[in-house]
């Protein structure tokens, strides 16, 4: 509301502190959103923060399968992987403060034990053993992609009311608490000279 423009009544003055009353309590509201999604994603970054770990570990693992490779054959390491089940995973949606992130959840792992080559089961042993953990840096990633988007948004919004909207409320509240008092002073004044007229007349 623009003050210029602003109606100077006592019933917009209190409709106006009804106003940003409510916009301040909104406004501690999508701050406890905010610090609550904060929290989350530095939780979720201290997940992520292991990846480069697991990484090495990862290829590490890769390297046994190289192995495996070099001393079976394609054909042979294919025959022994056509053995093993698929990994069970699904993708579910779950709300983090009104926010919907992925939920991976994970079905029973495949057995192994049908491998009959050494080298093709230590191979699978290890990757195997890190699956569960990829699926776990995966769920965190993209969950701190759609929890950033709706911070920034959050945060523009507690800015757009602290730095713009209240101050311009509180601009027109004080102005037409001013007018107001103005007016007050106004008519006691002119309820003076009128009696003292009246007091004239007699």
């Amino acid at each position: 509301m623009s003050v210029g423009r602003a109606a100077v009544t006592r019933g917009v003055l209190l409709r106006l502190r009804e106003q940003i009353d409510f916009i301040k309590r909104g406004k501690e509201l999508l701050k406890m959103k905010r610090d609550n999604l904060a929290a989350e994603t530095n939780r979720l970054l201290a997940k992520v923060a292991t990846r480069n770990e697991f990484d090495k570990r990862l290829m590490a693992a890769y390297e046994t399968l190289k192995t495996a490779y070099m001393t079976l054959g394609y054909s042979r390491v294919q025959s022994e992987a056509s053995t093993v089940g698929l990994i069970e995973a699904k993708i579910r949606p779950r709300s983090v403060m009104g926010v919907l992130v992925p939920e991976i959840v994970q079905g029973k792992k495949p057995a192994i034990t049908s491998i009959t080559s050494a080298s093709a089961y230590t191979a699978a042993e290890k990757l195997s053993g890190l699956m569960t953990e990829l699926l776990e840096i995966a769920e965190a990633e993209g969950r701190i992609e759609s929890i950033a988007q709706e911070l920034m948004m959050t945060n523009r919004k507690v800015n757009a009311l602290e730095r713009v909207l209240i101050p311009q409320l509180l601009e027109t509240i004080r102005y037409i608490e001013g007018r107001l008092e103005e007016e007050t002073l106004e008519e006691f004044f002119r309820a003076k000279r009128v009696k003292a007229v009246i007091r004239g007349m007699k």
